[in-house]
């Protein structure tokens, strides 16, 4: 039963970002990394709950970003904390900065949209 309800959950995942392609251009593979990376983050939400609502804080982010604008910040998002010189790169390049702060106030108010605490 377990299995066939994650095949169930991964087979909606996949269907939901086909849907939403027509108002931007993330691939159906960045949407649900995103969505499942985001339902992990948020363990307090069942799985119904945390689909819908991390698939909308990820449509709410393609509004702003293409999809390599998004790779790229969200790479720098990760590793700004690095120690040393290996975080250097993505704590002090001026344009990493800037991206990284609206990629930041994108999440926060797409978060808020979404209703997600």
């Amino acid at each position: 039963m377990k299995k066939a309800g994650m095949t169930l959950f991964a087979a909606g995942l996949v269907m939901l970002p086909a849907m939403a392609m027509a108002n931007n251009d993330f691939s159906t593979v960045t949407r649900v990394h995103y969505v499942m990376d985001c339902m992990a983050a948020n363990p307090d939400m069942n799985v119904y709950e945390s689909t819908h609502k991390c698939s909308c804080v990820i449509d709410e982010i393609a509004k702003v970003f293409t999809e390599k604008e998004f790779e790229d910040i969200s790479v720098g998002y990760m590793y700004k904390n690095l120690p040393a010189d290996r975080g250097a790169t993505f704590r002090d390049d001026k344009g990493i900065k800037s991206g990284l702060k609206l990629f930041e106030e994108t999440n926060a108010k797409a978060y808020e949209e979404c209703r997600i605490r």
